[in-house]
């Protein structure tokens, strides 16, 4: 039984690559990194601006890998930041005419994309997907964060 288990592991964790892999392959020939990919199809599913720190918090970027992505967006003409009133700190993230461009060049085609993969799952199969990939995540939180040197969280059931 435990042996089926590291095994059924081992290959989600190489299809989680594999899926990884087919994005940043896009990105690249896209001529873009991961993170102006992610960042682009972010933009495009709020379907309106997000500020840095709402970025970072939806999709789990560090703050500093976000920056750095959007400094290079910024210099490359394809995005403002914006101060938010009130905070020097936080920023809304403005996609330029080009940055708009690019957007629906290669994400819009991107979504649709993984629109016909889904298609071909039944919609039980796609809710299953995402409630046991969910329901995976959460107690893999939880059991990441009992390992030594991580502060221990609540019981992931709550």
């Amino acid at each position: 039984m435990e042996h089926n288990r590291q095994e059924l592991l081992a290959a989600f964790n190489r299809l989680y690559h594999e899926m990884d892999d087919l994005y940043h392959a896009y990105a690249r020939r896209s001529g873009i990194s991961d993170t102006a990919l992610w960042l682009l199809y972010a933009l495009c599913e709020s379907g309106e601006t997000l500020t840095q720190r709402e970025l970072c918090a939806v999709w789990y970027y560090a703050p500093q890998t976000l920056n750095s992505a959007l400094k290079s967006m910024e210099r490359g003409g394809l995005l403002r930041l914006l101060p938010m009133p009130g905070s020097q700190k936080n920023k809304r993230i403005a996609l330029t005419q080009e940055g708009e461009a690019l957007k629906r060049r290669v994400v819009g085609p991107l979504i649709e994309a993984e629109i016909r993969a889904g298609e071909w799952l039944s919609p039980d199969e796609g809710q299953a997907l995402i409630a046991l990939t969910a329901r995976y995540v959460k107690f893999l939180r939880h059991e990441i964060h009992l390992l030594p040197g991580e502060k221990g969280e609540d019981n992931p059931e709550n």
